[in-house]
């Protein structure tokens, strides 16, 4: 019996309280569905026996953080995706406000991020928005969000453009030319390799000109009389030098002879 007593003691003061975690806002909600629009629960435990009927709804009010791509025409109407991050978390002192006025505010929230990035981004090129006006357009951003935000009780920390893509064509045209500068680059290569090989047979065939030019003017000039003439003297003036005759010796022509040798 008092075990019993004990156990529907601890279930009572169970069910009488409730808690709200770390984080989070509570909101009162009595028996039937009215929301208590005066209360905000803390974080913690709260006891008290009307928590038997009454109901605690939390609400995540730490920042959170969306990120987004989007693909949106850019001031020279190409197609540009840009990715969006916002940072923002749920007023702590307005739950009940958005407990009983608010449906869907995660798709408000998105909803907003996109149409402030419709509303910027067309104004700028894809190029100024990678490099020169990106802080630019984040504050124009930011001057629209953290206005609309609070519409539905929702603060604003912070907008980052933290990614732009290079539109396709541009990026197509890019990659075309990259692609033409190499066919070029190789084209201007094997011309000159082409340029350099005709040159190398040019100068391979000149020199085999000059030296058949020159074995023939050099033949025509020894098969000449006067050459054969100039070589015949060479020759004779050769055994002259060494006392001989080419008519040989002992002889009226040649040198030596007892002939002569008597006449002296």
């Amino acid at each position: 019996m008092k075990h019993g007593l004990l156990l529907l003691m601890a279930a009572f003061f169970i069910s009488s309280c409730t808690t709200v975690e770390s984080g989070h806002k509570g909101v009162k909600v009595y028996w039937g569905g009215k929301t208590d629009m005066k209360t905000i629960m803390p974080e913690g435990m709260d006891m008290g026996i009307s928590w038997l009927w009454n109901s605690c709804i939390e609400y995540d009010v730490r920042e959170k953080t969306l990120v987004r791509k989007f693909v949106f025409n850019d001031s020279r109407n190409m197609e540009t995706s840009v990715e969006i991050a916002l940072d923002y978390n749920l007023n702590p002192t307005q739950v009940n406000l958005i407990h009983t006025k608010i449906t869907d505010i995660d798709t408000k929230i998105l909803k907003t991020l996109k149409s402030s990035g419709k509303e910027v981004v067309p104004q700028y090129t894809a190029s100024d928005l990678n490099l020169r006006k990106r802080k630019e357009a984040e504050a124009a951003l930011r001057e629209i969000i953290s206005k609309e935000l609070p519409e539905f009780y929702v603060e604003f920390a912070r907008v980052q453009i933290t990614d732009v893509d290079i539109p396709k064509a541009i990026a197509n045209v890019a990659e075309e030319t990259a692609i033409q500068e190499g066919r070029n680059s190789l084209a201007s290569k094997k011309e000159l390799e082409q340029t350099n090989l005709a040159k190398a047979r040019i100068a391979e065939a000149k020199g085999k000109y000059d030296a058949a030019l020159f074995d023939a003017k050099t033949k025509d000039i020894m098969s000449s009389p006067k050459m054969l003439e100039l070589k015949k003297l060479e020759i004779e003036m050769e055994w002259a030098k060494k006392g001989v005759s080419k008519y040989g010796n002992n002889n009226v022509f040649g040198a030596g002879t007892s002939v002569i040798k008597g006449l002296n």
